[in-house]
């Protein structure tokens, strides 16, 4: 992994020269630019909401695990295409891709899961929220102790 951290800012310097030496300079200096406008347009779409929603989250393990869901994948998304270089665009591409494909599976998926949800709470007795409610707050994190108590 240290590896990678070291060589990738080599290899986004390579893609572009690759790409140079297949095109042009003028050509991959306006790809460069008008990579980072985009970028910027959409930091500046998603900007102040994704920035409320990573601040929902309590630590950056929940927040990883959103990553792929949302404007905090638009944000991340902007940032890696703002980087100049063909790698971080492939992967800001991927960022996209994967986000889109969860909200359209995700609307599909919920009229189905959502009632297989009502249920396992029914059955474990867990009390629920409404789908406002975590909107609003971000996820919950139960902590506590517990024992265990058999019915006799």
């Amino acid at each position: 992994m240290p590896f990678l951290l070291i060589a990738y800012p080599f290899l986004e310097f390579w893609s572009l020269l690759e790409f140079s030496a297949r095109t042009s300079a003028l050509a991959t200096i306006t790809y460069i630019l008008i990579m980072i406008v985009v970028g910027y347009w959409l930091l500046q779409l998603a900007g102040r909401s994704a920035l409320l929603t990573a601040g929902r989250f309590p630590s950056a393990a929940a927040l990883r695990g959103q990553l792929f869901a949302g404007e905090i994948s638009v944000a991340f998304g902007a940032i890696l295409l703002m980087i100049p270089g063909l790698i971080s665009d492939v992967i800001a591409l991927y960022v996209f891709l994967r986000a889109s494909l969860r909200t359209l599976l995700g609307g599909v998926v919920s009229s189905g899961s959502r009632r297989t949800q009502t249920q396992d709470h029914e059955e474990r007795d867990i009390p629920h929220r409404s789908n406002s409610d975590q909107g609003d707050r971000g996820p919950v994190t139960l902590e506590g102790d517990f024992s265990r108590v058999d019915d006799d």
